[in-house]
């Protein structure tokens, strides 16, 4: 389908969850950037693809069966029809590893265009708290360290439901909404036995986490969301790693 095509001699490395036009995180649809060479795959339905820069931008409509390969680096945007699925699979060198080191460089930087836009306002409302949990798990999805423990396999990831969970927790945690019932610890040790997490998955989540909430938000919940989630982490990292295995940075 298109004139770019992959370097010779690189190889299959980690590939996302199957997305439809319902489970594909808001975000994802817009403007962003993978780190590595990658290809999108269509298995049902229809995407469109849209390169956003370049001297010879690509804008394709992709069928069942059609793949286009995306360069690193390269900013771009996807919109499927309503009963599209698709798949995105990352590329690497032969002997470079399946998980990279920590990030080097501010994790909003790497997968967008441009800083998220600032709300201007605190997390005061459960719509705020939406946004800013689809905004996390955005980056989540194409981070190479931390993706894997949601590839499982086809169709395996409700994003709908999962972004929904997070969200009442952090209702229950900044706004004292009811009704939050699920023990994180034992839904992280069932994540944790399928794909061990490491002290640098902490250390990338946590990351995450607070440039998320300062990319938007700003006021006394917010703040408390950034120590909520160091505490959390560290609560985890404790049960599931040992104690003392892990410590969250300071926070820049």
């Amino acid at each position: 389908m298109s004139a770019v095509l992959l370097p010779v001699g690189l190889v299959e490395g980690r590939r996302t969850p199957v997305f439809d036009d319902e489970t594909l995180p808001g975000p994802l649809a817009r403007s962003h950037r993978t780190t590595v060479w990658a290809t999108l795959h269509v298995e049902a339905g229809s995407v469109r693809y849209a390169d956003i820069e370049g001297d010879e931008r690509r804008d394709e409509r992709l069928e069942a069966g059609d793949h286009i390969v995306i360069p690193p680096g390269l900013g771009h945007e996807v919109d499927p029809s309503t009963d599209a699925r698709f798949f995105v699979q990352f590329h690497r060198e032969p002997a470079a590893p399946l998980v990279p080191g920590p990030a080097e460089e501010p994790v909003r930087a790497r997968y967008r265009d441009a800083p998220w836009e600032h709300r201007g306002r605190d997390l005061d409302s459960p719509e705020e708290i939406l946004e800013m949990v689809t905004r996390q798990y955005a980056d989540v999805v194409q981070d190479d360290l931390l993706a894997p423990a949601f590839t499982i396999g086809p169709g395996h990831v409700d994003w709908q439901a999962l972004i929904g969970s997070i969200a009442d927790y952090w209702n229950h945690v900044l706004l004292y909404a009811p009704g939050y019932e699920i023990d994180a610890i034992e839904a992280h040790r069932k994540v944790h036995e399928r794909s061990p997490l490491t002290p640098e998955a902490f250390d990338r989540w946590l990351l995450i986490f607070r440039d998320t909430v300062d990319g938007g938000w700003s006021g006394p919940n917010a703040e408390i969301a950034k120590k909520r989630a160091t505490g959390m982490a560290r609560a985890l990292a404790n049960r599931l790693l040992g104690r003392g295995a892990w410590a969250p940075a300071p926070a820049r």
